[in-house]
């Protein structure tokens, strides 16, 4: 239930619980948002959920339909490419600032965001196929804590922001990436290790094979879906 905080207000509350649903693929990609059903569960008004997810609409993690209502994105296979290069270009660039300026704080709280990762069980307690809400979180806090000595605010608010699209398509590809035998946590170990040892092109490298990684199983996804005949949009159980 949504309560209004020293941090903020109600609305903000609401905010972050949709955007957290969104991220834990509680609310899935082409899933119709109801603020009525989100009012009575968040225990807010109609009004307030509104509000929330028009700041949500602001982020590209809700669409707005004129007459039709609120809807979670669904990523499309050309999106999902261009959100992939920008952000390979826009993180790579800022974890390489990152390690040529970093300190040994910078270094230990790389260390605790890998390791609270590794400890946070990725999947929901009983929720087949969806991506537990802490994992979601910790999984953020790990990116975004790699780049967080480049020193540039805006490289950082893109950062965050392409992180957020690529949060939708993550959702999306989340059964496939298991049922593919990828080892995520091994990919996020490599880049650790690189960054730890100092060695920027490594990183650099590891994080975008990372990231490009994600892409590829999104596209063959698509590819999957459109020999199906359906649009070359990714769902994750909701058309």
């Amino acid at each position: 239930m949504a309560r209004r905080g020293q941090a903020g207000s109600i609305a903000q509350d609401v905010y972050r619980l949709i955007r957290s649903s969104i991220f834990s693929g509680e609310l899935e990609p082409g899933a119709r948002i109801q603020p009525a059903q989100l009012g009575a569960q968040y225990g807010a008004s109609t009004t307030v959920v509104r509000e929330a997810l028009q700041l949500l609409v602001g982020e590209r993690l809700v669409r707005a339909d004129a007459g039709k209502g609120f809807f979670v994105p669904e990523v499309g296979q050309q999106e999902a490419e261009d959100v992939t290069q920008v952000r390979c270009v826009i993180d790579g660039l800022a974890l390489r600032m990152s390690i040529e300026r970093g300190d040994l704080d910078w270094e230990s709280e790389v260390i605790a965001a890998h390791h609270r990762l590794v400890r946070t069980p990725r999947e929901s307690a009983g929720a087949d196929n969806h991506q537990s809400e802490e994992w979601a979180e910790v999984h953020r806090a790990f990116h975004r804590q790699l780049v967080s000595a480049c020193g540039s605010p805006t490289m950082l608010e893109i950062s965050d922001q392409l992180q957020a699209t690529t949060e939708l398509i993550r959702v999306s590809v989340g059964p496939m990436v298991r049922s593919a035998k990828r080892n995520v946590a091994r990919e996020h170990e490599l880049i650790v290790e690189a960054v730890l040892a100092r060695d920027p092109d490594l990183a650099v490298q590891r994080l975008t094979e990372h990231y490009e990684a994600t892409a590829r199983l999104l596209a063959g996804q698509a590819a999957d879906s459109a020999a199906g005949g359906t649009a070359s949009k990714v769902s994750a159980g909701v058309a």
